[in-house]
């Protein structure tokens, strides 16, 4: 995924709509796995930065860890791989795998 990454360079495309169907201006809350599977790179981007945006509110008064570009698209590509993912609701999977990071990095030697 590294390649497709700089292929389409980080971030997302201004231009590039995320997938899914919107709600208030967000698809945060409504994109699932069936959507994340038919988008293209740049539309899985653009689509994690509007996750990420949601899921990671500021000043919401609650501090959660975020997922890198990169991290987001290994958790989303290989949860929606699953055999009935359809409906998995990527905000959620998002979330849960943030809530982890932190152990995770504690696991790996990488938390100070």
């Amino acid at each position: 995924m590294a390649a497709a990454l700089a292929a389409v360079g980080c971030g997302s495309d201004s231009n590039v709509a995320p997938v899914g169907q919107p709600l208030a201006g967000s698809v945060s809350q409504l994109v699932q796995c069936s959507d994340w599977n038919d988008a293209s790179v740049p539309e899985k981007l653009t689509t994690i930065e509007d996750i990420r945006s949601h899921v990671n509110q500021e000043d919401s008064g609650v501090t959660a860890s975020e997922l890198t570009d990169e991290e987001a698209l290994d958790v989303f590509d290989h949860g929606c791989a699953r055999p009935a993912s359809d409906s998995f609701r990527l905000n959620v999977m998002y979330a849960r795998a943030a809530a982890f990071k932190p152990l995770q990095e504690v696991a790996e030697g990488a938390a100070n």
